[in-house]
This record gives structure tokens, sequence and C-alpha cells, in this order.
């Protein structure tokens, strides 16, 4: 059995990944640094709360999609809870740097602080995985297979090696202090498109994990339709086409989100082009959706077991369960 926790750290992203028969568990992001709270009896948490309630001191493979700070700002509560097999991201900084922190000058724009705030909290997390002897791993390429157990495979995908490129010449201007303001903004407006994609497959169930990457970077393959999607950059308008839609058919979206949002996200438009198509859209956190009222949960939880004639079905619904969860149940055909 496969179970996947999308916890609800407001909006971030912390996935959660257990295989019970080897065992195996995996995080892909860590959430934001501060998770913050919009309603008195919201279920938000950090990831580190989350596992320390499951019981999790280790994992066997934590997975970094970007340096986005609501996806890699909880590494500064996660590292000192859990120890660290094996790690992936798609950019490191040379050896020397970790462990350092750089100034962030006061007058440089919100989005520039909040990447070299991100980055700091990256360099002393890589000096932490490094004194636990974590195999560190940078992703420079497509690999449509990586064996993780005899079960479960994870498909990498990288969509623009110009875009990773230049995030290493923008971040090591950042050690030689050259770096300016309008840099950082440039890099906070491509950095999404640089995201890990994972294609994880469980006994023939698919989910897919893109990160942040956007609609219009990767409809350009051909996919194959999955059963789970979690939407892209939090449910707004770039996360989504009528052609990425048509080729993955995914039984269910996830939108890791914050109900506290005062934008167009989760998007209108991506709303009505789920409803349309049948897909059962589940968010993180209390969103009013448009399938009926909000529910309070930590994480949205799917099951998926194999050997059982192919069906889905919910198994427990949230008013019912004491941990506060959604959960799901995928029965495979194997």
């Amino acid at each position: 059995m496969l179970l996947a926790d999308f916890i609800n750290v407001g909006y971030g992203d912390a996935i959660l990944l257990r295989e019970t028969e080897t065992p195996f568990t995996m995080l892909v992001d860590c959430g934001d640094v501060h998770i913050g709270s919009s309603r008195p009896d919201g279920r938000r948490t950090t990831a580190a709360d989350y596992l320390r309630r499951q019981g999790i001191r280790e994992l066997d493979l934590l997975v970094l999609t970007h340096l986005h700070l609501d996806h890699a700002g909880g590494l500064a509560h996660l590292l000192p809870e859990v120890r660290v097999r094996e790690f992936w991201t798609n950019y490191l900084p040379p050896e020397e740097t970790w462990g350092q922190r750089l100034k962030i000058p006061a007058a440089w724009s919100a989005g520039a602080r909040c990447l070299m705030q991100s980055l700091n909290i990256y360099l002393e997390a890589l000096a932490h995985l490094q004194k636990q002897d974590t195999k560190i791993r940078l992703i420079q390429q497509t690999r449509d297979c990586r064996q993780l157990t005899p079960m479960l495979t994870a498909g990498l995908y990288l969509e623009d090696e110009s875009l990773r490129r230049r995030q290493v010449e923008i971040w090591a201007a950042a050690f030689d202090g050259s770096a300016r303001s309008k840099d950082l903004d440039i890099l906070d407006s491509f950095i999404n498109n640089t995201s890990i994609r994972l294609r994880l497959s469980y006994a023939g169930v698919d989910t897919e994990l893109p990160g942040d990457v956007y609609a219009s970077c990767w409809e350009q393959h051909n996919l194959s339709p999955c059963a789970i999607m979690k939407l892209p950059h939090h449910g707004h308008r770039d996360a989504l086409t009528p052609r990425l839609l048509e080729m993955l058919r995914p039984q269910y979206a996830v939108i890791s989100v914050s109900d506290s949002r005062t934008d167009d996200c989760p998007s209108s438009d991506i709303f009505q082009m789920l409803s349309e198509s049948g897909v059962k859209v589940l968010f993180t956190d209390a969103v009013q959706g448009p399938n009926g009222p909000a529910e309070l949960h930590d994480s949205v939880r799917f099951q998926i077991i194999c050997g059982q004639p192919a069906k889905v079905c919910p198994i427990v619904q949230p008013e019912q369960s004491s941990s506060h969860k959604t959960s799901i149940c995928l029965y495979s055909g194997t």
C-alpha cells in the first residue's frame, strides 16, 4: 500500500509518501517557514509537526522541487527533527558556501528578499544534511524511470535548461555581492519553471507532482493519463490548460492553497475547467470550493492498494476522522 498525504501547510507544498511493504518514506517539498492561520478552527500544520505526529524520524528521500520559500522554507523546522538518507534538488551552490548566511538588503523588493531568505535557509539545510552524511544528488536531466522500491518508480522531468543555467548565474552573483534586487526579481519570475516534476507510479496508479511548473511548459509533451494530479502553482490560472487536462485526465486534482488568499487563487477558471471534465477537486486548506462547503483537515490522504478490483472509493469522511484527514482509497487493477 502507498499512502500519499498532501499536508495542509497553508500556501505551500509538502507531500508525504509512504510505501508500507518496504517500508519507504519520502517527502516532496517542506512548505513555508511560516504557515500562518486564518481561522480559529483551521488545521494548518508545519511539515515537521505533521511528520512528528506520524512518528516519522527518518526519510529515505527528500525532494526539493525549487527554491521558492513556500516549498523550501520548512527545511528550517524539518531537519533538526528528521534524518534524511537521500536528497534531490535542482540547484547546488558551491560546497564552501554551505552553512553561510548572506545579508539581505532591506531596500530590495519583497520577492527578492523572500528568495534570499529561502537561500539562507537552504544553505543551513545543506550544511545539516552534510553532517548527516546524506547522499545529496543534483538533478540536471530528465530521467523517465528511477526505481525507488520494487513497486514504486519516479520519473524526473526538467523543462528548461536555459532557465536553470540562468538561476545558477543569479545565485552566483548573490554570493559575490554583485546581485541587484532586479536580478532576484527576474529569478522570482521564472524559478517556478525550474521545478523538478515527478511522475510517481505505484501498482499501475500514477501521481503527477509537478512542483510549480506552468502548464504552458509541459503541455508540449505527449503525456499519459494519471489518477492523481497536484495542480502546479497552487491553482493559479497558469496551472492548467485544456490541452494539459485532456492528456492527463486525472480522477483527482489536489490544490495546495491557503484559504486566506484574497486574489483569484485558486482560479475560478481552473475550477470550471476541472468541473466540466468531471475531476474531483480537493484542497489542502479549508477553501470554499464549487463542490460544497469547506472541509477542515490537516491533510488530504490517498491510499493506493494493489491486488484488488479496479475502483475508487472514499473511505473516511473528514468529520468522522480523529486525525482530521480527507482520505480517498484507490484500488489498482493488478
